[in-house]
Formats: C-alpha cells, structure tokens, sequence
C-alpha cells in the first residue's frame, strides 16, 4: 500500500519579478520598481467597499493616539487611512516637508505661510506641538491678534489645536525655517491624520519613500490554471504563516515558475475569499479578530504586504489579484494584514504576464513513497 510523507520545503527565495498595473488596463510585464515607481498615495484608487477596524486600547498609544480606522467605500487611501498607517508600510513620517518638496521636484517657498506650506499644524493640539524638540520657539500670532510663541500658548490652551488659538497665516516659512526640516513623525498627533492633509506627501513615488525597500533577485511565480469548490487542498499550497490546508469550498490558483526555481511548477495559492488565516503579533493581533486572508507576504516596505488572490472564476479562467498591508507599532506588534490597498488587476488563464512573487513562504510538498 502506498505511503504518504508530509514535509515542508522552505523556499529560499529573496528575489521577486512583478507585473502590477497601477492603472489596470493593461497586464505588462514589468519589474516591482517600474511598477511602483509609477504609484503614489494619491493615484490608489477609492474602497469599493467600507473598511473599518478597531485599535485595541493597548495598542492605540503605539499608534500615536489612533483609535480606528475608517474608510467608508468611495472614499481613497490617501482621504481616510491614517498616517500611522503609512508610517508602518513605508515609513512616510521620516519625511521632512522639505525632503517631500525636493522628492516632487520643487522646493518650499519661504514666502509661503504656515496655513499654506504646514496646514496639518492647526489640526494637532497646542501641547503636542510645543513638546516636538525646537517647535515651543516658533512665533505665531494669536487669537487676540498679539503675537507669541507656541511655548507661550501652552500655559492657557494646552489641549486646544493650534489652528483654534492662533492665525497661522501671519506667520511665514521665512520667519520659522527650521520647520522645513523637522520629520513629520516627530510631532505627536500627526499619526491621527490622513496623506492628504499633508502637502506633496500624496504625491510621492511609493519607490522614493524611506521605507520602501525590494528584495534582489529572480524568483517568481504566474497563474497557469484556477480551480473552485475543491476539497482537502493540501499538496502544493505555498503560505507564508503555515496554513497550508483547505478543507472544503477551496477556490485556488494552481502557478508555475517563470524565473528562479522550477520546484515551484504547480504550486498553489488558496484564495482569500475561500480561507482567512491567523495573523498579527502583540496587542495588535487582536485587530480584525486576529485574522487575515490566505495569502503571500512579499516584503517590499518596512510593513510589508500581502498578495490576495480573490474572486476565481473557473469558467472565465480568470482571478483577482490585491494587496493587504498592516500596522506595526513599537512593543505594541503588528496586526494581521486586514487593511486593502485597492490595486486590483486581473489575471487570467490565457495572459500570463503578471508574475506574483513569493519570498520567505514555504510550501507542503505530500510525496509518495514507495
């Protein structure tokens, strides 16, 4: 009688080849840094359907302050996912205003008001302002129309926004330069608010952000088949947190190797709609009830995201790829990755030029033996 043996195979894989359309009209083949160098904040399109999650109270001071997240459908990442967000997947609040202008192409002009070059400065509180190292110092002028500094302002409105007590029109670059210089994390409270709030940031490349980072290499992966309603699929299946088994209603795309090793001809990624997986670590692993959709991880920022493969259709021969980033905070962990970056691109049976990386997941080998 035959006998089967289970194992895993850990894939040494550090390299990706990836085909994504920002703009998904046409599947061109293209590596992750021409896809990316192409995309912003800006340019991801609206939720088609709401996205919203608690910050469990542990977490939430690692997270700047944060308490959820919310993004109603129709609305963009760059209107409604909170810096903190961005922080994790790309380390945005390393940015300065003048590293943000520089990165655009253009410069912060000195004649340009705080309410025009800094207006995310009326939206954080008075104290938290005052606390960033070198801000007590810089001049404003008042509600009653005097003029003052921010330390000043603290004795009577510690826990008012400084847009409340104070005319940030009155006050220039040119009069408080060293704002041009200050990384945008170190104020307390910016964690709360969104890309748009803060100008040029949308406009970034992806590619150009301090965190964004790619493994070098030549390993990955291309839809050969999809398959739904299967059962017991165990063979083959590449997962990035050991999930390697689906029970019943398992929609699937089976992949084959198109650049690094060619053990990968077969191997298959369970879809997100058929299978979520425990993911997270620390207090944020309670986000989203601690799990995730089935998926491969590819680290290409300081949070990482995670490929989705959704809505197989067998009769069209057709899948959806998306990608799902998270939160991380310091002692606080890292959530599951719940949070959808609406990027979606379709790959079918008969294109196969989108490539799908695959780094740092294993995959269940089941081996017949004699």
């Amino acid at each position: 009688m035959a006998r089967f043996k289970f194992r895993h195979s850990i894939l040494p894989i550090v390299g990706v080849c990836l085909s994504l359309n920002i703009h998904p009209v046409h599947a061109e083949t293209q590596t992750i840094e021409e896809t990316l160098g192409n995309s912003t904040i800006g340019s991801m399109p609206a939720y088609p359907n709401s996205m919203k999650v608690n910050v469990p109270p542990e977490a939430q001071g690692s997270m700047g302050g944060v308490t959820s997240i919310n993004c109603p459908a129709g609305v963009a990442p760059a209107s409604c996912v909170p810096m903190s967000v961005w922080n994790t997947t790309f380390a945005a609040g390393e940015l300065t205003p003048a590293q943000i202008a520089a990165k655009n192409g253009t410069r912060v002009d000195s004649n340009s008001s705080l309410a025009t070059a800094t207006p995310w400065l009326s939206r954080l509180k008075v104290s938290d302002i005052a606390a960033t190292p070198g801000m007590a110092q810089m001049p404003v002028t008042a509600a009653d129309g005097s003029r003052t500094t921010v330390g000043n302002l603290v004795a009577k409105n510690p826990n008012a926004t400084l847009g409340s007590v104070a005319d940030l029109r009155k006050t220039s670059i040119a009069q408080f330069p060293q704002i041009q210089n200050i990384q945008l994390k170190q104020f307390p409270g910016i964690s709360n608010l969104t890309a748009n709030t803060i100008p040029g940031l949308s406009e970034v490349l992806v590619s150009q952000m301090p965190g964004f980072s790619y493994p070098v290499g030549v390993a990955a992966i291309r839809l050969d088949l999809v398959r739904t309603n299967e059962r017991n699929i165990q063979h083959m299946v590449i997962s990035d947190n050991g999930a390697h088994k689906c029970k019943t209603k398992c929609d699937y795309g089976e992949f084959r190797s198109v650049l690094g090793l060619p053990y990968l001809n077969g191997a298959r990624i369970i879809s997100g709609d058929s299978q979520s997986v425990p993911g997270g670590s620390g207090a944020l692993a309670l986000m989203n009830g601690g799990r995730e959709p089935a998926g491969v991880v590819f680290d290409i920022g300081s949070g990482g995201v995670k490929f989705i493969l959704t809505n197989v259709n067998a009769k069209k021969g057709t899948a959806l790829i998306h990608m799902n980033t998270r939160v991380c905070a310091w002692l606080a962990g890292c959530s599951p990755y719940f949070m959808p970056i609406p990027l979606y691109l379709t790959i079918s049976e008969r294109n196969r030029g989108i490539a799908i990386p695959v780094v740092g997941a294993s995959i269940f080998r089941q081996v017949r033996m004699p």
